[in-house]
């Protein structure tokens, strides 16, 4: 695999490479790419789709590469697609019928499930600006990638599965129709809930002063984040991710909207204040404003205490 590399930073820098792009305040543009290589290990492979043919090779094959010489052994390609942690089975949307399963589940990295009679494996990778699927059908020897430089999901996997059934010989089905339907609808939802965000007329102000509210937060996992008085108005920090930084728009008592000033992110989130019975804050929480915010963005994790100043001992 020759035309691959493993680190983020290598695709910002030149060569034949895709532009990221992605829809900004409903209109589809170039972004700027994400080219930090600490995620590398969660996903800093870049390869060319002849190279990913090369590797759907292997997994389709077993384990063997093209001259029939083994990459894997026979055992672990078996493990890689074994079922490790069974997931429950939901009905498929209705526009896309013919993804109903039987059986599903997490193997050692690899998505195992059943499509019209056949066991698939598969993954989905995705960056700001990319997301991709792969998918193989082991019982019938064919494999497909589809690499994006454009987000959506719905796309990638139109692809995937009008070549599948191709290859296997189905039933004729309208991918597109079905998921642009279902986007459609996805759509529709996510702007509502931002309409209701940016229409909304708050019926009380907040319980404190704005100043009561700044200072250090601290979430046992992520560290610290500050949230600051600039020109009369707050404007939450965090720490580790500088691009994470908005101003806090007040919404209703004591939850507020941080809007985030890198519009790329389009991750703008809820902050909700809890306060103690003396009136002082006890905690905030989190959670993203649309429901088409990348998962990545887990705010809803998050549990934000207030760094206090230790008082000195007599």
């Amino acid at each position: 695999m020759t035309g691959s590399d493993v680190r983020h930073s290598a695709a910002s820098g030149g060569g034949n490479v895709a532009a990221p792009h992605a829809p900004i305040d409903g209109r589809v543009r170039p972004i700027a790419p994400f080219d930090s290589d600490n995620t590398n290990p969660a996903g800093g492979i870049n390869a060319s789709a002849e190279d990913m043919a090369k590797w759907l090779r292997v997994l389709v094959s077993g384990g063997r590469l093209a001259d029939g010489t083994r990459l894997l052994s026979a055992e672990t390609a078996r493990q890689l697609t074994t079922i490790v942690t069974p997931l429950p089975i939901s009905e498929p949307p209705a526009e896309l019928a013919p993804l109903a399963m039987h059986f599903h589940g997490y193997a050692l990295g690899l998505d195992v499930r059943d499509y019209r009679g056949h066991q698939t494996v598969t993954h989905t990778g995705g960056l700001p600006g990319y997301v991709s699927r792969v998918i193989f059908v082991p019982d019938a020897s064919v494999g497909v990638a589809v690499l994006t430089n454009q987000e959506s999901g719905a796309a990638f996997d139109s692809i995937a599965f009008h070549v599948l059934d191709h290859y296997l010989d189905a039933p004729s089905f309208d991918w597109i129709d079905g998921y642009t339907k279902l986007r459609a609808r996805a759509e529709a939802r996510a702007n509502d809930e931002q309409r209701r965000a940016a229409a909304h007329t708050p019926s009380s102000k907040p319980s404190l002063p704005l100043a009561a509210y700044a200072g250090t937060y601290r979430d046992a996992w992520y560290g610290d984040i500050a949230i600051v008085q600039e020109a009369g108005k707050l404007v939450m920090k965090f720490s580790h991710t500088p691009a994470l930084t908005g101003e806090l728009q007040h919404y209703d008592h004591d939850t507020f909207i941080a809007r985030w000033r890198d519009r790329e992110l389009r991750a703008d989130a809820y902050v909700t204040f809890a306060l103690t019975p003396d009136a002082a804050v006890d905690q905030a929480k989190m959670r993203a404003v649309s429901p088409e915010t990348d998962f990545s963005f887990d705010f809803q994790d998050l549990l934000l205490t207030p760094v206090r100043a230790r008082t000195p001992q007599p």
